[in-house]
């Protein structure tokens, strides 16, 4: 895969990636753990001067195959135990209150394992060839992408191998307020998508 990562850095404005000096792909094949979002009182306008009682935070772990869900969300909650919180699931007791200076009420949402299909395989392999079919760009096969998909569940409950063929442009802004698609990979992933569909 072409290293895109100085590209990357200046189109979006940044000194330093995050990591120790790996490439973009490098860091795609490891688990993180993301902050998606923190809250506690207010900023700006709606500031006050008062002293919020709770700090919420959102997290999501990003999972590569041989994690396990359950395994990893333990894991997390072994680490806010170590620094000092008492760990519950609901809002805490009056009594809770009083015997645990530190509380952190930590809610897991369902989640599922990573998964990865061989790009060995002869599905893969037609695939790629369908993909080639329908453009004259270079195709680019990914072992791991950095995104959440239930392709597990697919998997394991049908035995299926699962292939995720993007179409969208790399800048595409992907879940900021200004996601976009180029006009040009909509076509062009139309037509990508027919030529899969046409496969035996």
């Amino acid at each position: 895969m072409p290293n895109l990562d100085e590209t990357i850095r200046q189109e979006l404005g940044f000194a330093r990636p995050y990591g120790t000096g790996q490439a973009l792909v490098e860091l795609l094949n490891q688990p993180s753990l993301n902050i998606n979002g923190m809250q506690s009182a207010n900023v700006g306008a709606q500031a006050a001067n008062v002293i919020p009682t709770t700090a919420a935070a959102m997290l999501d772990l990003r999972l590569v195959p041989g994690n396990d869900v359950q395994r990893q969300v333990q894991k997390v909650i072994r680490h806010i135990e170590r620094q000092g919180y008492h760990v519950i699931s609901a809002e805490p007791t009056a009594a809770e209150r009083a015997q645990y200076p530190l509380l952190a009420r930590v809610q897991p949402q369902p989640g599922y394992n990573a998964q990865r299909t061989r790009l060995d395989l002869p599905i893969a392999r037609q695939v790629v060839a369908a993909v080639q079919a329908t453009t004259p760009d270079r195709v680019v096969e990914l072992p791991t992408m950095g995104g959440s998909l239930p392709l597990y569940v697919f998997e394991q409950e049908l035995q299926a191998h699962t292939i995720t063929v993007p179409v969208a442009n790399y800048d595409n802004n992907q879940h900021a307020e200004n996601e976009n698609i180029r006009l040009g990979n909509l076509w062009d992933g139309i037509e990508t998508m027919a030529a899969i569909m046409l496969l035996k």
